[in-house]
């Protein structure tokens, strides 16, 4: 199996992403660094990076999905009797189906994950635990956190430089 850069780990999850019909938007970082005020970027799937274990043969990428919608105010925008929206719980805001939408999506990114053969130089290899929030970003967001682990293949025999058997030894003057 060919080494998967971090790079391409961040592509494939870009292009799950701009794929998925649930997603307008995928962002990396530092989610501060996310202007989370553009109503434009939404429904979002954002990517922070936590650790990288490197074992032989293998790295395992440690880190957070975090699935997000804006929650918005139910509200009777009409007065006619057709345009209400019926609904089995009171709320003033749609949490809950953004709860429900994210949830879902986070699940389809990780059945293709394990499900599709294009995928098979990323293996998730925990079971996912997500987590719901609703916090306020200068507006109101709501979604899931989900941490996943996936590992892909690395071939630690592929040293881009050598060393001579004196400078291995820590034997090379001309290092300081």
């Amino acid at each position: 199996m060919p080494n998967v850069t971090f790079y391409q780990l961040t592509q494939f999850f870009n292009s799950l992403a701009l794929n998925h019909p649930n997603i307008t938007t995928f962002t990396i970082g530092d989610l501060a660094s996310v202007d989370l005020a553009k109503e434009t970027l939404y429904p979002l799937l954002h990517m922070v990076p936590n650790n990288v274990t490197m074992a032989s043969g293998i790295f395992t990428y440690n880190f957070d999905l975090i699935m997000m919608d804006r929650v918005t105010d139910i509200t009777n925008l009409s007065s006619g009797n057709f345009n209400t929206l019926i609904k089995n719980y009171k709320d003033i805001t749609n949490v809950q189906d953004v709860w429900d939408s994210t949830l879902l999506t986070l699940n389809d990114i990780i059945s293709y994950i394990t499900r599709k053969p294009l995928a098979a130089n990323f293996i998730i290899t925990d079971n996912t635990i997500a987590t719901p929030f609703q916090d306020n970003f200068n507006n109101l967001l709501a979604g899931w956190t989900a941490t996943l682990n996936v590992q892909t293949p690395n071939d630690v025999n592929m040293c881009v430089f050598d060393l001579t058997l004196s400078e291995a030894q820590g034997n090379d003057s001309t290092a300081y």
